[in-house]
C-alpha cells in the first residue's frame, strides 16, 4: 500500500514538474515556443514519457488553465468567508484576480488564450471557469438580489472590465509601469462595485 502511495505521489510530482517546465519555457520564450519535445529536453525525459502524462500540448494547456481557475476558486471561497460586506467581497475578488495575473502571468495567459497560449476548449465552456463564475455571481447576488439573467449580465460586465484592464496592463507593460496600471485597476473596480448598488 505504501509503495502504491509513493508511486501516485511520484506521478503527481512528475505531472507538476512538466507543467512548471512548460510555464518556465513560456516565461522565457512565449507560449508558441512550448512543445512536448522542448519540455522533454528541459527535464531530461524522452518525449514519449511526457506523452504518458499529457497526450498533447492542448491537454497540458487545459490542465494549466484548470489549475489556475482552481486556485482562484479557493481564493474566492476564502474571500466569501472572510468578508461580510458584499461590496468588499466583490472588490477583493477583483483584486485577487489582478494579483494572480501579476504573480502567475503564464497561467493567466493560458486561462484566457493570450499570447499564443491557445486551448481548443473556449474559456467560457471550461467547468473550472464556470465554477469560478458561480462564486462571483454569488457575491453579486448577495447585495443585488435580482433575476438570474440580470446577475449573468452583471457578472459578464465584471468579467469584461476586470479582464480587459488586466489584459491592457499586460499589453502595455513596457509603456506604463505596473504600479500605475494596478492603481487604475483598483480605482476602476472600486467605482464598478459601488455603481452596482
Amino acid at each position: 500500500m505504501e509503495s502504491l502511495e509513493r508511486k501516485v505521489r511520484s506521478r503527481d510530482q512528475v505531472r507538476s514538474g512538466i507543467m512548471c517546465t512548460a510555464k518556465t519555457i513560456a516565461r522565457c520564450e512565449g507560449w508558441q515556443a512550448v512543445s512536448i519535445r522542448k519540455i522533454a529536453d528541459a527535464i531530461d525525459y524522452s518525449a514519449p514519457i511526457v506523452y504518458e502524462y499529457f497526450d498533447s500540448k492542448d491537454v497540458l494547456l487545459s490542465e494549466i488553465r484548470d489549475e489556475g481557475f482552481r486556485h482562484l476558486h479557493t481564493e474566492y471561497e476564502r474571500i466569501l468567508k472572510l468578508y461580510r460586506d458584499p461590496e468588499k467581497r466583490l472588490y477583493e475578488m477583483s483584486v485577487s484576480l489582478w494579483t494572480f495575473a501579476v504573480e502567475h502571468p503564464e497561467s493567466y495567459q493560458v486561462m484566457y488564450n493570450l499570447d499564443g497560449a491557445f486551448c481548443s476548449l473556449p474559456v467560457y465552456q471550461s467547468g473550472a471557469t464556470q465554477d469560478v463564475g458561480k462564486l462571483v455571481s454569488q457575491a453579486i447576488f448577495s447585495f443585488i438580489p435580482k433575476s438570474q439573467d440580470s446577475i449573468r449580465q452583471l457578472y459578464f460586465e465584471w468579467w469584461s472590465v476586470s479582464h480587459g484592464l488586466i489584459s491592457m496592463a499586460m499589453l502595455l507593460k513596457e509603456e506604463q509601469p505596473l504600479e500605475k496600471s494596478e492603481q487604475i485597476f483598483r480605482d476602476t473596480m472600486r467605482r464598478f462595485v459601488r455603481g452596482l448598488r
